[in-house]
């Protein structure tokens, strides 16, 4: 269990690191701000799934690809300062 620990905590540094090198704190907001959507678009999808109104494991897949695509056009236009 110690390995699967420490190469959890290398790879949590190394994101936060990347991160950090990327995001400037006057975009760490919108970054934050950008990450909860996404967090709430997800946990909706998954909601929908378990209650019955997405009834097909494709149509979530699909639910889950439409949101990481905008999560990646709200990260690039942070980053760029759009």
């Amino acid at each position: 269990m110690n390995n699967f620990n420490d190469a959890y905590n290398n790879d949590k540094q190394y994101k936060e690191s990347l991160i950090n090198s990327v995001i400037s704190p006057d975009k760490h907001e919108a970054y934050e701000q950008a990450v909860s959507y996404t967090i709430d678009d997800l946990v909706g999808v998954l909601e929908a799934y378990k209650h019955g109104s997405i009834t097909d494991e494709k149509e979530a897949q699909e639910q889950i690809r439409v949101f990481l695509e905008e999560y990646t056009v709200k990260l690039i236009n942070i980053i760029k300062g759009k």
